[in-house]
C-alpha cells in the first residue's frame, strides 16, 4: 500500500483540497482516484463510504481501488472497470463489495473522470450506492421464476404425455371398428390430438417454454405428413422465417398447421399424383401471414368441402387468433392463406 500522498502530484492535491470540502460531508459515498501508471488508488474518501465499509480513513487511502471489492466479486467487471479507467473514460458497474468486519454488500459505482484546465485526466471521482436490497430483490424474483419455469416444464411433460397417450388409445379404438366411416373420423382425431402432442413437446424441449417454435413444428408436421405418401410423389418446399410467439398461441396455431397441411397432402393429390408442396410463414407489417399452396388437383376436385368438419375447425381456430383465412384456385392447384394480426412484440426471432 502506498501512503496517499505518494501517488500525488502539487496540482492533484490542489483538486483534493477542493474535492474535501465539497463531499466531505455529502450523503452518499464518494472516492477520490488518482492514476499511478495502470493502477489507480484511492486518495479521498468520504464520511459515508468509511461508515458504508466499517474502515477508517488510514484502511483505505492509498489503496488500489479494488481494495474494495469482495473476494467473490466479478473479475471481468473489475478488469472492465480497469480498462475504462486507464482510457480515462466514465465507467458504471455494480460490483460485490466488502466491509471490514467480513461482511459484504453490493455497490453500484459511477466513475467519472476529472479534467485539469489542459483537458488531461487528473483524477476520478466515484459515487457509490448500496444497492444490496434491489439486488435480493432481484435475485428473489429470478429463483421464484425458476422455479415457475420447472413448474411450468412439469406441466407441459405431463400434457404432452396425456396428449400422446390419447391419440394412442383414439387410434386403437379406431382399429377395432367395423365402420370405415367411423375409423376415418376416429383417425382424424387422433392427428389433431397428435398435432397438440407435437407442440407441447417442442415447449417442453425449448429453451424457453413461454414460446413456441413455428418453424420447427412446421417443418416437423409437414415432413411427417409427406412420410404417409409414396416417397418422391410429392415435393415439399419450404420458406419458413426462425419465428416464436407465445405459448398460449401454440395450441389452435398447431391445429390451424395441421389442418391447413394435412387437407394438402391428403387430397390435392389423388391417384399418386405427383406435384409440390410450397409452405411459406413470415412476418409482414401488420401480421404474421402462413400461406400453403399445392399445384395439385385444385378446389373444384378437393376437399375441404363446404360444411367439413376440417374446414369449420381452421375457420373456427383462425377467427379465435382474430386472423382471416381465405382459400383460393391457382389453377392448377389451391392455396390457403391465414393472416393473423399478431404484434411485433408477440414473435421474437429464433
Amino acid at each position: 500500500m502506498l501512503s496517499h500522498t505518494q501517488v500525488l502530484d502539487l496540482d492533484q492535491t490542489d483538486s483534493i483540497a477542493s474535492f474535501e470540502a465539497s463531499f466531505r460531508s455529502l450523503r452518499m459515498p464518494f472516492l477520490l482516484l488518482a492514476p499511478r501508471g495502470q493502477e489507480h488508488f484511492i486518495v479521498f474518501a468520504n464520511e459515508a463510504f468509511l461508515r458504508l465499509s466499517g474502515s477508517s480513513n488510514s484502511e483505505v487511502l492509498g489503496r488500489s481501488w479494488r481494495s474494495i471489492a469482495g473476494e467473490h466479486a466479478d473479475r471481468e467487471v473489475l478488469d472492465a472497470m480497469d480498462a475504462s479507467l486507464n482510457a480515462g473514460e466514465g465507467h458504471d458497474a455494480e460490483i460485490l463489495c466488502h466491509r471490514r468486519n467480513g461482511s459484504s454488500f453490493w455497490g453500484a459505482l459511477t466513475v467519472s473522470p476529472v479534467l485539469d484546465d489542459a483537458g488531461r485526466n487528473r483524477l476520478f471521482t466515484v459515487m457509490l450506492s448500496d444497492v444490496s436490497v434491489r439486488k435480493q430483490a432481484q435475485r428473489l424474483l429470478e429463483d421464484q421464476l425458476e422455479r415457475k419455469t420447472v413448474l411450468l416444464r412439469e406441466v407441459e411433460h405431463r400434457v404432452k404425455n396425456s396428449l400422446q397417450m390419447t391419440a394412442s388409445l383414439v387410434l386403437l379404438k379406431a382399429r377395432r371398428l367395423p365402420s370405415p366411416e367411423a375409423r376415418k373420423v376416429l383417425q382424424e382425431v387422433a392427428e389433431r390430438v397428435g398435432a397438440l402432442a407435437a407442440a407441447h413437446r417442442l415447449l417442453d424441449a425449448s429453451d424457453d417454454a413461454g414460446w413456441f417454435s413455428i418453424r420447427d413444428f412446421t417443418v416437423e408436421l409437414a415432413e411427417e405428413l409427406i412420410l404417409a405418401l409414396p416417397a418422391g410423389q410429392v415435393e415439399l418446399s419450404l420458406d419458413i422465417q426462425p419465428l416464436a410467439v407465445p405459448a398460449s398461441k401454440a395450441a389452435a396455431l398447431a391445429l390451424v398447421l395441421n389442418e391447413a397441411i394435412g387437407n394438402a397432402v391428403k387430397h390435392a393429390f389423388p391417384d399418386e399424383r405427383r406435384g409440390r408442396l410450397t409452405i411459406a410463414i413470415g412476418r409482414i407489417d401488420n401480421g404474421l401471414a402462413i400461406a400453403v399452396e399445392d399445384d395439385g388437383v385444385g378446389l373444384d376436385h378437393a376437399p375441404p368441402p363446404e360444411g367439413s368438419f376440417g374446414k369449420t375447425l381452421m375457420t373456427m381456430l383462425v377467427h379465435q387468433l382474430e386472423g382471416r383465412l381465405t382459400w383460393r384456385d391457382m389453377e392448377p392447384g389451391t392455396r390457403a392463406e391465414i393472416l393473423l394480426p399478431i404484434d411485433a412484440e408477440e414473435t421474437r426471432f429464433e
